[in-house]
């Protein structure tokens, strides 16, 4: 997975523009629960819970 898409992904959460699911339609993941496994793993965090702490 793209390095870039999980940053690019980083950025659209803390914008709070976007729900989870929109960035990960966004971005092109194939599933919500592929692209939260793939920023948890990452990050060390899941976006939820990015997304609330920032």
């Amino acid at each position: 997975m793209s390095e870039l898409k999980l940053n690019e992904a980083k950025k659209l959460i803390s914008q709070h523009e976007h729900t989870i699911s929109q960035v990960s339609d966004l971005l092109g993941f194939t599933s919500i629960h592929y692209f939260s496994r793939r920023f948890k793993s990452y990050f060390g965090i899941a976006p939820s819970e990015y997304a609330r702490e920032h």
